[in-house]
């Protein structure tokens, strides 16, 4: 069989849904070197892969400014976090810990981009394109039309580029053109969610294969009394931020302020690096606050879902049928709750105005209008039609075994 590396960027979003995929190749027979950081050990470890890991600060697209989650305003934006916070930082580690070393193909994330073709060339092997999120038919922040000849606009391409060729300098390769860093680039992209739900999916080829979302139990979550939803009301409601902005103490008191005296349970995974001590003499009487919450088991018993509009936890929640109000905060997640809101699955909050009175009158029409359940079933069926990571791990061994026989 194969033997295969894996680099994905070390970010929940990212390592999760690769590790169905991982878990399946192993299965199958490859042998998989998966490259990330320490962080991450226990999770890739049970996947049956061996882990390579390199130094890179915990948390850090919380406090490194250069991978800091941002509200791009252009293109370049997206690039040069990609050059300058992905690229540089990992590919030279990658490089170093795989040293001498052969595999027959490379899985790498798409937040790598270029560096994933860096990688894939100064092996000499084939690689396939893992796209955590919606497969980008245009670059993050095109949809915001900025004028091309202002100056901060003109100083950061120039910086981006700068930056570019010592990297292709440094690795011996092709200096790229600015739209080639962060375009989709393998001999298949595997888009862990469905065409149905992709926005544009008719502009992609047919190297994209959509195989829907990664669900795989967490094996580490912990206990939670499920029993306990339903002992005082008959509706259920999921609250979450993600793990990177999840921090914010005035969100969990907006939550508490609106919805105090509604007849419905509500359950807030508030994260374990969020410090809820200051809150604790103000949680209201229907809320459970816990500082992290199985979410596929949550979800597969709520009535609908407070989110950041992450790729992760919306296709999660769409998967069980869950209907969302999404407050979009940064990177993809404002494309994400864009397209939710389009199929008619959600409602979409702007976190610059958000107050009670919105965030309370937005859940009580996704509670009561049954048309959003209905919605959210549809695109849920076609996440669970595309497949998942068994079809994933079929795709990519059957296309590698048809090329090399």
């Amino acid at each position: 069989m194969a033997r295969v590396l894996v680099v994905i960027t070390p970010a929940e979003g990212h390592v999760n849904p690769s590790l169905g995929l991982v878990k399946q190749l192993t299965d199958n027979g490859e042998e998989v070197v998966y490259v990330c950081t320490e962080e991450y050990r226990s999770r890739i470890e049970q996947t049956g892969a061996e882990l390579r890991t390199y130094p890179f600060p915990e948390d850090a697209f919380s406090h490194d400014p250069a991978l800091k989650p941002a509200e791009y305003k252009h293109p370049y934006q997206f690039v040069y976090m990609m050059v300058g916070g992905i690229i540089r930082k990992i590919v030279p580690e990658v490089l170093r810990v795989t040293v001498d070393e052969t595999f027959d193909y490379l899985i790498f994330d798409s937040l790598m981009g270029w560096g994933g073709t860096i990688i894939a060339e100064k092996l000499g092997i084939p690689a396939v394109c893992s796209i955590a999120s919606f497969a980008f038919v245009e670059p993050l922040g095109t949809e915001q039309d900025m004028d091309e000849n202002r100056k901060d606009v003109k100083e950061l391409y120039e910086a981006t580029m700068k930056l570019t060729r010592q990297l292709a300098d440094e690795f011996q390769v092709r200096v790229p053109a600015m739209n080639e860093i962060v375009r989709h680039e393998g001999r298949l992209k595997l888009v862990y969610t469905s065409r149905h739900f992709q926005p544009q999916a008719e502009k992609l080829d047919d190297s994209f294969i959509f195989t829907g979302p990664s669900i795989v139990p967490r094996q580490d979550a912990p206990p939670f009394p499920f029993e306990q939803l339903r002992a005082r009301h008959q509706q259920t409601v999921y609250i979450a931020m993600g793990t990177i902005l999840n921090k914010a103490l005035d969100f969990y008191k907006l939550c508490f302020d609106a919805f105090q005296d509604l007849p419905v349970t509500f359950v807030v995974s508030s994260g374990k690096h969020t410090d809820m001590e200051p809150l604790m003499d103000r949680i209201p009487a229907n809320f459970i606050v816990q500082p992290y919450v199985p979410q596929l088991e949550m979800l597969q018993h709520a009535d609908a879902f407070i989110t950041h509009a992450g790729m992760n936890s919306t296709s999660e929640a769409l998967y069980y049928n869950v209907p969302l109000v999404m407050i979009p905060l940064t990177s993809d997640q404002p494309l994400v709750a864009k397209r939710v809101q389009e199929l008619g699955a959600g409602i979409t909050l702007d976190k610059n105005n958000l107050t009670p009175v919105a965030l309370r009158a937005a859940l009580v029409e996704v509670l009561g209008n049954p048309a959003y359940r209905q919605q959210a079933q549809v695109i849920g069926e076609s996440l669970r039609q595309a497949g998942g990571y068994k079809r994933a791990a079929d795709v990519i061994t059957n296309y590698f075994a048809a090329i090399n026989r």
